[in-house]
């Protein structure tokens, strides 16, 4: 072939590419359908950092008569070349139908140090009122256009229609700075991520560190991954990411520890020695049950706050024990031959059940050390000679049944330093009564400062207390 000939055929094959090539390029910046509202509901996030879970995150987004609620909380704890950061989150903001801001409420707690910060959207810029252990203070950022929460960073794009290799500039208020920023989202392309149709979008959140997001069609964020998966958001199943939050605050594991604990002020001193107790609480989901007996009764209140009295001054009747609080359990293995024969060796030829938990519960206290680990069976408690007060509690109670003593396992709230925190323990049928019993503390009867919100430990059951994590508040009326 003549190097004329190899010219022409160059040209041809060029644009033979370019009439093939040509639909891909007008396919690949078609806009995608726009999103006309963001996902109402909850959503439920694990934060990821090597094979170690440091953090979670739950945002609601609710129609309102005006706009939406987008509310969100989160905690994470991470160690990155021997620093540690600690941070807690609980945001409110209300928004127009198109995502932009009305006004906010953000309680942050850094390393320790809490910040309160509202505001509202005027002509005139966003005020903002910030409460520290600085003070309080009261500012105007004035910005011009329209400013988003930053949960609406993932969704802008979409609501646009999202253009395939189209960079968005879009203005935000930034809650922990206190200020107003610009981010770019940058609209990578249509994807798949686990077999879902996903649109990939980058960001410019983190100087000079690459941030990718997954976001569904329906503008559900699946996945962010910060440096090359250095950090991982991942999306989780609502009923397992409640169970394991409610899980983590029971055994005050770093990611939550700050995060769950409800503080009361004035704290209460010598709450070992207290006879009565009356606590207001606000954040207990409505529809979650409350539970009476002699040891505590609780009245929802009209503004949605529970009104706890400890011991229960009304002495009301209480329920006899069921088949089911004597049987093995799942997690409560009485009927296991470790487990009986730890039981004899500590009950030794005591016939007195009242004297049989004292035993029990002392042995349990003493010989199980404390320790921050994940929940594990009671056999695995005996042979390691340590765990949470989870692990505590479900020994005890298979040490109780295979005593022969009805027991169930129970959580809510105990006082310990500055307030109250998620905590496990049981209850043993004495003498025609529920008694409370904290094989973590050695406890027989429990002090009053334990709070009791369920029985059992399903999914269902533990999820149930995740609702309250991070919105709870606590208000002493009454000491004595």
């Amino acid at each position: 072939m003549t190097t004329t000939a190899r010219f022409h055929f160059s040209l041809r094959l060029m644009a033979v590419l370019a009439l093939v090539l040509l639909p891909l390029q007008l396919l690949a910046a078609t806009p995608l359908p726009k999103l006309a509202a963001p996902p109402e509901g909850e959503r439920w996030f694990s934060i990821i950092m090597g094979d170690e879970q440091v953090g979670f995150g739950q945002t609601t987004v609710t129609r309102t008569a005006n706009g939406y609620q987008i509310s969100s909380r989160g905690s994470v704890k991470m160690k990155v070349m021997g620093f540690s950061r600690e941070a807690s989150s609980t945001e409110s903001y209300q928004v127009a139908p198109d995502l932009t801001l009305r006004s906010f409420q953000v309680q942050n707690r850094i390393d320790g140090s809490p910040v309160d910060i509202e505001g509202a959207v005027t002509p005139k810029g966003i005020t903002v009122h910030t409460r520290s252990a600085n003070g309080n203070k009261e500012r105007l950022l004035k910005v011009k256009g329209a400013v988003y929460p930053p949960h609406a960073l993932n969704l802008y794009p979409l609501m646009q229609g999202a253009v395939p290799g189209k960079t968005y500039k879009i203005q935000y208020l930034d809650p922990e700075a206190v200020k107003v920023k610009q981010a770019k989202v940058e609209v990578v392309g249509p994807e798949t991520l686990d077999g879902k149709q996903v649109v990939h979008l980058k960001n410019d959140l983190y100087t000079m560190v690459d941030n990718d997001i997954w976001v569904d069609l329906s503008g559900n964020t699946l996945k962010e991954s910060v440096r090359d998966g250095l950090v991982v958001t991942m999306a989780r199943d609502e009923a397992t990411a409640r169970a394991e939050l409610a899980e983590a605050a029971m055994e005050k594991k770093d990611l939550v520890y700050d995060f769950s604990m409800i503080r009361v002020t004035p704290p209460l001193e010598h709450p070992e020695r207290l006879q009565k107790l009356v606590v207001q609480i606000t954040g207990i989901p409505a529809q979650q049950r409350l539970l009476q007996g002699t040891w505590q009764s609780a009245e929802r209140q009209a503004d949605g706050s529970v009104i706890f009295i400890l011991p229960n001054p009304g002495l009301p009747a209480e329920e006899a024990p069921t088949q089911a609080d004597l049987q093995p359990g799942e997690r409560t293995p009485s009927d296991n031959p470790e487990i009986i024969a730890r039981m004899r060796a500590i009950v030794g030829d005591e016939k007195v059940p009242a004297q049989k938990v004292a035993r029990l519960t002392a042995w349990v206290a003493t010989q199980i050390k404390a320790d921050v680990i994940d929940s594990q069976s009671p056999l695995e408690t005996l042979q390691k000679g340590r765990g949470n007060c989870q692990s505590h509690a479900r020994l005890y109670v298979s040490l109780a049944r295979a005593a022969g003593i009805p027991t169930r396992f129970v959580s809510g709230l105990v006082y310990q330093g500055d307030g109250f925190l998620y905590h496990s323990w049981a209850e043993s049928y004495l003498e025609g009564r529920w008694v409370s019993v904290d094989p973590t503390f050695n406890q027989v009867p429990a002090d009053v400062t334990h709070i009791k919100l369920v029985e059992g430990e399903s999914l269902d059951e533990m999820g149930s207390i995740a609702g309250m994590i991070g919105r709870a508040r606590a208000k002493v009326l009454e000491k004595r």
